[in-house]
């Protein structure tokens, strides 16, 4: 019997019931249109946040990354680089990024990272 609260499969449809609602699920989000050039950007800061040590070598190899750990301010970089060209995708001014900043404490986003993510937006934008 498992544990409460988890879920187990008794039969292998229930598996294919569970992984065609879960593409459902997935197929239903709206993301934005990303051009090659931020397609690229964000998936490549998206892998060197992830290679932060020898465990993801083949990984970072196959994305083109360096591998190991980040240095100073490197990991708040790559977020905000992230952050602003997903915030250009989704065609959203400063105003909007400021608007949504005020959803979260300044320890969870601090000043520094917010003004970080608007700088970025506006090269971005020349």
């Amino acid at each position: 019997k498992a544990p409460h609260g988890v879920h187990t499969l008794h039969n292998p449809s229930e598996s294919r019931i569970q992984v065609h609602l879960s593409f459902f699920v997935l197929e239903s989000l709206v993301v934005p249109d990303l051009d090659d050039d931020d397609f690229e950007a964000i998936a490549s800061a998206a892998a060197r946040l992830s290679v932060v040590d020898d465990r993801f070598e083949e990984f970072a190899r196959a994305a083109g990354v360096d591998c190991g750990p980040l240095a100073e301010g490197e990991r708040d970089t790559l977020r905000a680089e992230i952050d602003a060209r997903v915030a250009r995708a989704w065609e959203l001014e400063e105003g909007d990024l400021t608007l949504m900043f005020t959803d979260f404490t300044e320890t969870a986003v601090p000043p520094e990272y917010r003004e970080a993510v608007l700088s970025r937006l506006r090269e971005l934008r020349r």
